[in-house]
């Protein structure tokens, strides 16, 4: 008997060794390391946004990578440009950036009741031409709210127009670049005085 209590030992170690491991899902995703793992990886993307069977946006990206999960985005690492378009499909501004991500947030109107909604924030390098190239925006950040197509930013941002230069910290603008203000204007300066 002794000499078989070596192999039993062994067999009862690796028994109990398999019956005490399990892969709970709700363990796994308790840690949320696939939430990091893409669901898709897309490249040379073209997606067009529409509103009443009329496209209003086309975004164009190197690449693609979607995230699914609780922390569901969309990231564009590559760089993307946005062409939001009028009634006749005309560009009527056309918005590019090094990087940005689409998600949901939440935001609160101005009664402080919050609801979701889908944003794009673009990072680095962001510049915002008019359609017709007489006003351009420039900041490092800068936030498009997709189901009230409207753009913000709180970051400095620098607005060139023909005959001036005028910046200063946040900014409010309707998604085709049209109206427009910054929050709080730093300096203006003619266009003759100053060039960016």
């Amino acid at each position: 008997m002794m000499k078989y209590l070596p192999v039993y030992l062994l067999g009862l170690s690796v028994l109990l060794l398999f019956s005490a491991c399990e892969n709970d899902i709700n363990e796994v995703r308790r840690f949320g390391y696939y939430e990091e793992v893409p669901t898709e990886v897309a490249k040379d993307v073209e997606m067009l946004y529409s509103d009443s069977l009329q496209v209003r946006v086309r975004v164009r990206a190197p690449e693609l990578v979607r995230y699914g999960g609780s922390k569901l985005r969309e990231e564009f690492n590559e760089g993307l440009e946005v062409d939001f378009l009028s009634d006749n499909l005309q560009v009527s501004s056309r918005l590019t950036a090094k990087s940005a991500v689409k998600k949901t947030i939440t935001v609160r109107d101005e009664k402080g009741r919050a609801s979701r909604e889908p944003v794009v924030i673009v990072r680095d390098s962001v510049v915002l031409v008019s359609g017709n190239g007489k006003d351009i925006l420039k900041t490092d950040e800068l936030i498009w709210y997709e189901n009230s197509d409207k753009l913000a930013s709180d970051a400095f941002v620098t607005i060139i127009k023909p005959d001036q230069v005028i910046y200063g910290f946040g900014f409010d603008s309707d998604g085709e670049f049209g109206t427009w203000r910054i929050r709080s204007v730093a300096g203006k300066f003619d266009k003759g005085s100053f060039d960016p």
